[in-house]
């Protein structure tokens, strides 16, 4: 921590989180570099893995991603023959995004990866406490979701 820092400002609930949510960003970009990932592609993937054939506005929407920002990531793991887009069967405006037969290594590696990232998140955590994290950053999310 900065010597100039104010301790006070530094143990607040919002300050942690922030800091949390740099280091665990930094986290993910190291070890996913190793797959040729970003973070953004990594979560895209992630979230195709858990569903595939969602339409691009969905996906959008649940990442917290523009659409314009999204399309463009979108045609980037396209390209690197990830994911394909295909025209929604009920909505001519909609494309649906599939994951493609070349991320099924790629995705083991990364479920393998997200697995250690975790376990290295509550080192020295009880079962219990880990637990009880979870919850606690459960409600933090519900408080600020608009859900």
């Amino acid at each position: 921590m900065n010597a100039c820092m104010n301790k006070e400002f530094t143990q607040t609930p919002g300050y942690l989180i922030h800091e949390i949510s740099r280091f665990l960003n930094r986290e993910y970009d190291h070890r996913m570099s190793e797959l040729g990932l970003t973070r953004a592609q990594w979560w895209v993937l992630a979230m195709l893995h858990f569903n595939n054939g969602v339409t691009q506005s969905e996906l959008a929407a649940e990442l917290g991603f523009g659409k314009a920002a999204l399309g463009l990531l979108l045609d980037r793991l396209e390209k690197k023959g990830w994911l394909k887009r295909k025209p929604h069967a009920a909505d001519r405006r909609a494309k649906c995004i599939f994951r493609t037969a070349k991320t099924k290594s790629l995705t083991t590696r990364m479920q393998i990866i997200a697995v250690e990232m975790n376990t290295d998140l509550v080192a020295g955590l009880s079962k219990k406490e880990q637990a009880s994290l979870i919850r606690m950053l459960q409600t933090v999310r519900n408080n600020l979701s608009n859900d």
